[in-house]
C-alpha cells in the first residue's frame, strides 16, 4: 500500500477549498496542512479536513518536514514569490494558472526548479482530465483530416462579484489572466504555438481587461478564435474542426465535459461525460507520479508548455496594452 502524499495548501480561497474536496475521491492523498496570513483563518480551513494542520504564515508552512508537495492558491501575482518560498524550502511545487504574471516569472521558477530538482507543474488542471487525453488521441489519430478552426470561448458574469483578485491591477486581474488562459492554452494543445497574434480588448475604469478577443493564425492557414470576459456568460464551448469533420467539446470545455465527433460522412462519435467530482484530482495524481519519479516536470504539460503558452499571454497582452504595476516586458 502506498504512503499517503501529505499536502500543503498555501492559500484559503475558493479554489484552494475545491482543491482540498476533490481530493477526498482519492485514497492516497490527504491534506495535512494549511498556510495563511491569520492563524484563524488558517485554522478555520484546516478543521473542515482531518489531521489538517493550520500555519499563521506561508513560511511555516513550507518548513512542515511532514508535507510532499505544496499546492499554491493565492492571486497571480503571487506565484512567482510563494513558488520561490516553497521551492527554496526543498519542496515540490503545484502552482496555479496562470503559472505567473509573465514569461519573465515563469522562467525564474523553472530555473530554480531545474538548479534544485524538484517537481514544479502548473495546475492547469484541464491537460490532467480523461476526455482530453481523448482529444489527444482523436486529434492524433487524424480522424478530423487537417485542422483549419478552432472556436473557444470562456465567458462568465463575475460583474456581481467583488473578488478583488478579479478587478485589481495589483493582483494580476482581468478576464485574460484569470479566465482568457483556458482558451489560450487549450488553443496551444490543439494547434502549438501561433506564429501570429491580433488581439482587442476592453478595459474597466481600473485599467484590467473585462473582454479580451484574439485571433491565432498559423503558417499551414489555421486559424485559432479565442474569446473571453468578465461581464457576461458565453456558451463555454470549443470546436475543432478539420477537412473530414469537427469534435464539439460541450459547455463547459475545460471542465469534465460531454463531446462528440462528427464527420462529413454522416458518422457521429459520442462521448458522454461520467464524471465523479470537479477534476481538480487528477493534476494531483499527476504531481505525485512526478515527485515520486523525481521527474521536475509533467509530459502531459511540460515547463517548456507553460513558458510557450505564458509568451502567448504576454504577446496578447503587449497588443492590448495590459499592464501591471511594477512589471516589465
Amino acid at each position: 500500500m502506498k504512503k499517503k502524499f501529505n499536502w500543503g495548501i498555501i492559500g484559503t480561497g475558493g479554489i484552494a477549498g475545491k482543491f482540498a474536496n476533490d481530493l477526498s475521491y482519492l485514497n492516497d492523498h490527504t491534506v495535512a496542512a494549511v498556510g495563511s496570513r491569520k492563524l484563524s483563518t488558517a485554522q478555520q480551513f484546516a478543521s473542515k479536513y482531518p489531521d489538517c494542520v493550520g500555519y499563521p504564515s506561508y513560511s511555516k508552512l513550507v518548513e512542515d518536514p511532514s508535507l510532499d508537495g505544496i499546492y499554491i492558491a493565492t492571486p497571480n501575482n503571487f506565484h512567482l514569490e510563494h513558488t520561490i518560498l516553497a521551492l527554496d524550502a526543498n519542496k515540490p511545487v503545484l502552482c496555479e494558472k496562470p503559472f505567473a504574471i509573465n514569461t519573465n516569472e515563469v522562467e525564474i521558477m523553472v530555473n530554480m526548479a531545474t538548479q534544485k530538482q524538484l517537481t514544479l507543474i502548473e495546475a492547469m488542471w484541464t491537460r490532467f482530465l480523461p476526455h482530453i487525453e481523448i482529444v489527444r488521441n482523436i486529434i492524433k489519430s487524424k480522424v478530423l483530416g487537417d485542422i483549419h478552426t478552432l472556436q473557444v470561448d470562456h465567458g462568465q458574469r463575475l460583474t456581481d462579484s467583488n473578488n478583488p483578485r478579479l478587478w485589481e491591477p495589483e493582483l494580476g486581474g482581468g478576464a485574460l489572466l484569470d479566465l482568457g488562459i483556458y482558451v489560450v492554452s487549450f488553443s496551444h494543445l490543439i494547434l502549438g504555438i501561433p506564429d501570429k497574434i491580433t488581439a482587442k480588448a476592453n478595459f474597466t475604469n481600473k485599467g484590467v481587461d473585462e473582454q479580451t478577443s484574439a485571433i491565432f493564425e498559423y503558417n499551414d492557414g489555421a486559424q485559432a478564435i479565442l474569446n473571453t470576459t468578465l461581464n457576461n456568460s458565453t456558451p463555454c464551448r470549443a470546436v475543432v474542426s478539420g477537412v473530414n469533420g469537427w469534435l464539439e467539446i460541450d459547455r463547459i470545455f475545460y471542465n469534465p465535459a460531454a463531446m462528440r465527433v462528427v464527420l462529413h460522412d454522416g458518422t457521429k462519435t459520442e462521448y458522454p461525460n461520467n464524471y465523479k467530482g470537479h477534476g481538480l484530482r487528477e493534476q494531483a495524481v499527476e504531481f505525485s507520479r512526478c515527485v515520486r519519479l523525481k521527474l521536475i516536470e509533467s509530459p502531459l504539460m511540460p515547463h517548456e508548455e507553460s513558458i510557450a503558452v505564458m509568451k502567448s499571454m504576454d504577446k496578447i497582452r503587449k497588443q492590448i496594452g495590459l499592464h501591471y504595476p511594477n512589471e516589465k516586458f
